[in-house]
């Protein structure tokens, strides 16, 4: 029987990410309908609100070392010494929600100037956080859950005249009782028995 399905091609026109505490419990998954509007929270999770056209990278990652034997000058067998997930967005929107995540810092109000300060410390602690990413394509809604994750990487930030300020920053994946984190999908993906 073949398995070619055109159907099983997928786009992600439409997508969020939210952001929530370290070790947030999984979110009810959202209707379609519900999924990519904006006006619909998330309980437990900010949207961060606009992202780049290019949406979301996922880079899954496993390094291994190859046992050897006295019999054979192919390896026996593989070991698993590290597993990853990695994934990376750049958000297009300046507000106190991508800001703080970007450079890792808390916004403050300057009474009685009225300034909001970011105070970027010398000796920054890293902030876990759990993160949800929606991705859709016509009636499927597809998602990651993290329950820990801290930002490893930025991009540099660019302010000028002729493009929008847009933070670019990659997110890591940390262990949660075993896990890196949960892809769900309203798609059948188990095969009938």
């Amino acid at each position: 029987m073949s398995n070619i399905n055109a159907d099983a091609i997928r786009f992600a026109p439409l997508g969020r990410i939210l952001m929530g505490d370290p070790n947030a419990t999984i979110p009810t998954f959202p209707t379609t309908s519900a999924a990519f509007d904006d006006e619909t929270p998330i309980v437990g999770f900010t949207d961060l609100g606009y992202a780049s056209e290019e949406g979301v990278s996922l880079t899954p990652s496993l390094t291994t070392n190859s046992v050897s034997v006295w019999q054979s000058a192919t390896a026996a067998k593989l070991n698993v010494t590290e597993a990853g997930l990695q994934f990376g967005f750049t958000l297009m929107q300046w507000d106190k929600d991508s800001t703080a995540l970007f450079f890792n810092a808390t916004w403050t109000k300057d009474e009685p100037d009225g300034l909001s300060t970011l105070i970027l410390p010398s000796n920054p602690v890293l902030r876990e956080r759990s993160f949800l990413v929606l991705w859709g394509d016509g009636d499927d809604v597809s998602a990651l859950f993290v329950p820990r994750a801290m930002v490893s990487e930025r991009q540099a930030l660019t302010v000028g005249k002729a493009n929008p300020q847009s933070l670019g920053m990659t997110v890591t994946s940390l262990d949660s009782a075993g896990e890196l984190a949960r892809i769900a999908t309203t798609a059948d993906m188990v095969p009938a028995p």
